[in-house]
């Protein structure tokens, strides 16, 4: 009988441990980080053309390289902000995108 009381004793606790276990799982911050047109000049250069140098976003993602002669901006492709956002960060999970100011891209991510 002592045995029997024991071991059904044994099978609550286990039960109750996991039960412990289970109801403590860590929710994931969410976290929002701008990227500003130099560094999305970075991802430019690197997936959309290598010439690229500098990026802006404003609805979509347009990648530039300086002109020849200095007159300005030519263009050198578009690029996706959710694609960008996964190469800054490739170990986040990726959430979403939006503009920022100066037509910088803020990528939100659970880590």
């Amino acid at each position: 009988m002592v045995r029997r009381v024991l071991t059904l004793l044994a099978a609550v606790l286990a039960c109750l441990g996991a039960f412990a276990v289970a109801s403590t799982t860590a929710q994931a911050a969410v976290v929002e980080v701008t990227y500003g047109p130099v560094s999305l000049g970075d991802y430019c250069s690197a997936k959309v053309n290598s010439s690229s140098t500098i990026g802006f976003y404003n609805g979509s993602l347009g990648c530039y390289r300086w002109s020849t002669g200095g007159s300005g901006l030519a263009s050198t492709g578009t690029g996706s902000p959710a694609a960008a956002c996964a190469y800054f960060d490739p170990a986040a999970t990726y959430l979403g995108h939006a503009q920022g100011a100066s037509q910088a891209l803020i990528c939100r991510y659970s880590v």
